[in-house]
């Protein structure tokens, strides 16, 4: 058992989304279609069973790697630098 385990319950019309998390592991979130409290703590036993099976496997969820990052733009032959030169509009000329 679980030194501390935490529930959480949250219902939405006739849905109810109920997360569980215990010591040391990541939360395990399940949604159920329910009219009321008594149909959610009905259910629970089974998500707890559900969720221990999961963290007797892996009670972390991977780490998230994100992309690597974009390469760094082409150098142009003609300036040497990542982006073209802006010219600036000649200053004094009235048209």
């Amino acid at each position: 058992m679980e030194a501390e385990l935490k529930i959480v319950i949250q219902l939405k019309g006739d849905r109810a989304l109920v997360g569980v998390q215990g010591t040391n592991t990541d939360p395990v979130v399940e949604t159920l279609t329910a009219t009321s409290l008594n149909d959610v703590l009905a259910a629970i036993p089974g998500i707890l069973d559900r969720a221990r099976e999961k963290w007797a496997t892996s009670p972390r969820n991977p780490k998230y790697e994100g992309p690597p990052p974009p390469p760094a733009p082409a150098r142009t032959a003609q300036t040497g630098l990542a982006t073209p030169q802006r010219r600036e509009p000649p200053q004094g000329q009235f048209f």
